[in-house]
């Protein structure tokens, strides 16, 4: 059986924050330079201890690698989603979207208990060794932060799916409008207060509560047409179309608007990923090359 991961519909797209801190910029520099500094460290320094130093920082890196190419993948994957027309809202898979958000909450255990590996090693930034190891912290922690803030993206697109579920469930094949009114305050109501139950990421903290409040009216609205039908008045029935329309627009707001906060999410990450993370990984694995170099020469 293949092992290979799955590479799953971009979920973000069809349910159409972290600024990196001055010490991981710091750090990059640090990593860069610290192979003028690997002899003066080297020679107050017990080699043996420097070695296992080394190895620990580069099993911990290299176990992180798949990980690090896989948000790669992803985030390609979304944002090329996000600039195209993606439209597949009837091939959303919840339980191959709920498959996607257990591998994104693995390899946060995984990163974490990486970070936690290299605790109690020398970190002093006054030798090279010091430097790897806080720059390993730094490049694992990122990718950490960034996987859990794609896994809050994907709960909360796959909590969202499943709370508008019931407007789907609306049979309008029918002449009466009144029984058509009826499902509109109770499939609305149903997603109201499934909607209420989400605790959104702060950054969608805004829209969502939008959203809501766009539902909200939509059940009442159904209400008053409700009465209109029962009670054959036209004027009510008419004013009941205008204010329909007013409701899709707002909608159509709600729906932009979730959609913009998807994709600036999508590209932070894709300017995390392209930034600082790939520069220390690759300034990571030069050092520790360019370190394991000189202490074997030294056998």
């Amino acid at each position: 059986m293949s092992t290979t991961p799955m590479r799953p519909k971009p979920f973000f797209a069809a349910m159409s924050r972290r600024r990196v801190p001055i010490l991981c910029l710091l750090l990059i520099f640090a990593v860069i330079f610290a192979g003028v500094f690997i002899f003066a460290s080297a020679a107050a320094t017990n080699r043996e201890d420097v070695q296992e130093t080394l190895n620990k920082v580069s099993a911990a890196v290299e176990a992180a690698e798949p990980v690090y190419l896989r948000l790669v993948e992803i985030v390609e994957d979304e944002v090329a989603a996000m600039d195209s027309d993606y439209d597949d809202d009837d091939d959303y898979d919840s339980e191959e979207g709920e498959a996607y958000y257990d591998e994104l909450t693995g390899q946060i255990s995984l990163l974490q208990s990486l970070i936690a590996g290299l605790d109690g090693l020398p970190n002093d930034l006054n030798t090279s060794e010091g430097k790897t190891v806080r720059a390993a912290c730094e490049y694992l922690t990122m990718l950490r932060d960034m996987t859990t803030d794609l896994a809050e993206l994907l709960r909360y697109s796959i909590d969202m799916y499943y709370s508008v579920e019931p407007m789907g469930l609306m049979d309008m094949d029918t002449d009466d409008f009144a029984i058509i009114a009826d499902q509109i305050w109770t499939r609305c109501h149903e997603t109201k207060v499934l909607m209420e139950a989400i605790t959104p990421p702060p950054y969608f903290a805004i829209t969502h509560n939008d959203m809501i409040d766009r539902i909200t009216e939509f059940r009442d609205f159904g209400d008053d047409f409700y009465y209109a039908c029962y009670m054959e008045d036209p004027l009510r029935m008419y004013s009941c179309v205008y204010r329909m329309n007013r409701i899709v627009a707002m909608f159509v707001i709600c729906g932009d608007n979730l959609d913009a906060d998807i994709t600036l999410q999508l590209r932070q990450a894709e300017r995390r990923l392209d930034g600082p993370a790939s520069q220390l990984r690759n300034e990571l694995k030069q050092n520790l090359n360019l370190m394991r170099d000189y202490i074997g020469k030294g056998d």
